[in-house]
């Protein structure tokens, strides 16, 4: 159960910062984050919509496996 929980925090770091770094730098930073990935405005701005529930989400699940502990 550590491993799961060090596992979606280090998952809810990252998130965060990828959020961050989009939110902050614009669509210019989806080469740094997803260098691999062919970005488009359609994507960046899929990505500032859904990255916020995906943070949420792990939150959620965090919470509830540190209450369950």
């Amino acid at each position: 159960m550590a491993t799961l929980l060090e596992n979606l925090t280090d998952s809810l770091i990252e998130t965060r910062h990828r959020y961050t770094l989009l939110k902050d730098n614009g669509i210019e930073s989806m080469d740094t984050i997803y260098p691999a990935i062919p970005w488009n405005v359609e994507l960046y701005y899929q990505l500032l919509a859904t990255l916020p529930k995906e943070i949420v989400r792990l939150e959620q699940k965090i919470v509830n496996i540190e209450n369950d502990l």
